[in-house]
């Protein structure tokens, strides 16, 4: 088959997509997060405060406005609305205190994910994979999130 190379390739990376995502939300239900709530707390902790709109353009998990995820996360206090002090009728958002705290277990709980594939692959290998994933990203996607989060 002309193509068996990059068919395995698609499939390959939707299996460790779908694993990955499988494996951080089994980690996650030991502080009863989504993967998707999770990536908007850890983006939060390193860009706040920030916009709604600010937030939407640096998640990966969504596409779109969060604002559903995002209203939840208030719901459950651990996201919080600041009034823009220069313009009344917009707000930021920015963790609570309880956010701060769920920042950290998540952190924990990535770390261990990361230092499995670690245990696999090496750093270097991890480099090769990860350059040529996010050379195939440039050329076939608009990767806006990934740059602003300095992952291409």
């Amino acid at each position: 088959m002309k193509y068996e190379e990059a068919e395995k390739f698609r499939y390959l990376i939707l299996a460790a997509q779908r694993q990955g995502n499988r494996l951080l939300n089994e980690k996650l239900r030991g502080v009863a997060l989504t993967s998707s709530q999770a990536e908007v707390i850890q983006v939060l902790k390193t860009y706040q405060p920030i916009t709604l709109k600010e937030l939407g353009s640096l998640l990966v998990c969504e596409t779109g406005s969060p604002s559903r995820l995002m209203n939840r996360l208030i719901e459950e206090g651990v996201i919080e609305r600041v009034p823009n002090q220069e313009d009344k009728r917009s707000s930021f958002l920015q963790l609570t205190n309880e956010g701060e705290k769920l920042s950290e277990s998540i952190q924990s709980l990535e770390d261990e994910l990361y230092e499995g594939f670690m245990s696999v692959l090496s750093e270097e290998e991890m480099k090769q994979v990860n350059h040529a994933v996010g050379k195939l990203m440039v050329s076939i996607s608009d990767p806006i999130a990934l740059e602003k989060r300095n992952l291409l």
